[in-house]
């Protein structure tokens, strides 16, 4: 009876299917088509907190396209536990048509050659934008 109990956790355990906002992230880490044109405006903020951690925040604002559904995602190449700042993935999309911008706020250790990536989906267009710290 124990082993029917542990094989069937083993097997409900082993066979869940990842979050959205795992395979979002998932696909950002291994997508290397960086856009060329990306119509919005994209700004990095970077900042120290300790000798060890940074704190960063990404503005994405001035659309030049319908922006009514927008999703976005920040994510990194340094070692973390922490999520990745993101919007419109596990909440509701943002209309940066009617809003001022979106800030995405996080933090990352300090490694030398930190790249961030940054994920804008609107409706079925994506736009991977690349930061090099």
């Amino acid at each position: 009876m124990k082993i029917v109990f542990l094989l069937l956790c083993f097997f409900l355990v082993g066979c869940s299917n990842p979050s959205i906002y795992d395979t979002y992230v998932k696909e950002l880490e291994e997508n290397e088509n960086i856009s060329l044109d990306i119509p919005f405006d994209i700004e990095f903020y970077i900042d120290s907190v300790n000798e060890n951690r940074l704190i960063y925040q990404v503005i994405i604002d001035n659309p030049q396209i319908d922006a009514s559904n927008v999703k976005a995602l920040v994510i990194h190449n340094g070692k973390t536990d922490d999520i990745f700042p993101s919007v419109g993935i596990v909440d509701d999309p943002i209309n940066l048509n009617f809003e001022k911008g979106i800030i995405l706020l996080g933090y990352a250790n300090k490694v030398e050659n930190l790249i961030f990536k940054v994920l804008i989906e609107v409706d079925d267009y994506q736009y991977i934008y690349r930061y090099n710290y």
